[in-house]
């Protein structure tokens, strides 16, 4: 049987409205995992740096030093996320950079399907049993970027593709070949922590007496 993407019907195009300061998105990536035991500072520039690189914002939001009360809401969170997830030894490669800005219009659909995955499933669940072993269940909505390096260059970079789990295993199951880079992510997974950490995160207060984390 084939499957097929599911229909976004137009009543499920809107997202929670999250809008965090940049404070507390530091504070969201941290709790992710996401700081990969860096400094705070280190890790609060790294976002300002990615910000000038045009992640995750559309041009003109958050790359003038005159935006002093910036906020993300759900998909950049989103974009940010996944794309501090896509570094290699902590940096992240040009290339990457400019395929994430140029299929961004692509990407946000995604992002959105994902997050209602997790009250409407998309895709069937991919059950996975071995004698003698608990079976596991996947779910959720994937995507696989289409990202392959051959000699140490990147030689492509999308179309980004929402995948079942059964699509993701075979992906991952076939990952031998030596140009693939990238194995598919669960993106319901990472909306989810997002709604719910986001959701939970105190408001973070500018003080004259302590470095603020705002930009």
């Amino acid at each position: 049987m084939t499957e097929r993407d599911p229909i976004v019907t137009p009543h499920e195009q809107a997202v929670p409205n999250l809008a965090l300061t940049h404070g507390q998105v530091i504070q969201l990536m941290s709790e992710l995992g996401l700081r990969q035991g860096v400094s705070a500072t280190t890790f609060n520039y790294y976002i300002k740096s990615l910000r000038k690189l045009g992640i995750p914002f559309e041009k003109g939001k958050g790359q003038s030093e005159g935006h002093r009360h910036i906020t993300y809401d759900f998909e950049e969170l989103m974009e940010l996320a996944m794309t501090l997830l896509l570094r290699v030894y902590g940096t992240l490669p040009d290339p990457v950079v400019a395929g994430i800005r140029g299929c961004r219009s692509e990407l946000r659909p995604i992002f959105r399907r994902a997050y209602f995955d997790r009250s409407k499933r998309a895709y069937p669940a991919a059950r996975i049993s071995a004698p003698r072993r608990r079976p596991m269940i996947l779910e959720g909505v994937f995507v696989d970027l289409n990202i392959r390096y051959a000699a140490g260059r990147m030689v492509e970079f999308g179309p980004p593709r929402a995948l079942s789990p059964f699509e993701a295993l075979g992906l991952y199951a076939r990952s031998g070949l030596p140009a693939r880079s990238y194995m598919p992510l669960n993106l319901s997974c990472l909306a989810d922590q997002i709604i719910e950490r986001g959701r939970a995160l105190p408001p973070i207060r500018r003080g004259r007496g302590k470095r603020s984390m705002s930009p």
